[in-house]
């Protein structure tokens, strides 16, 4: 009976380690999506004069350029395969 029981257990531990896996893994993905979401935020709002938004003022943007480094690279690239649609579909895989 206590064989029994010790199963039960084990089954019980294991099923819930890997619902905790689980949600731990989900919420990785949550939180690394929101900061995604966030730096393009930052991004709009910094670089928003691009696209006919109202800039923030020169002084900050000055600033904050040394941290849009990434941004700026991407935003260059999409525009140099503005004219390529298929580089610009292969890009998409480019993360996979």
């Amino acid at each position: 009976m206590t064989d029994y029981l010790r199963r039960i257990a084990r089954a019980i531990r294991n099923a819930y380690r890997f619902a905790d896996e689980v949600y731990k893994s989900k919420a990785t993905e949550r939180l690394e999506w929101e900061t995604r979401e966030l730096e393009n935020i930052f991004s709009l709002l910094t670089l928003g004069a691009f696209v006919g938004m109202q800039a923030p003022p020169m002084h900050i943007s000055l600033e904050l350029l040394p941290l849009m480094e990434d941004e700026l690279t991407c935003m260059t690239n999409r525009v140099c395969m503005s004219q390529d649609p298929l580089a610009d579909l292969f890009s998409m895989f480019d993360g996979i």
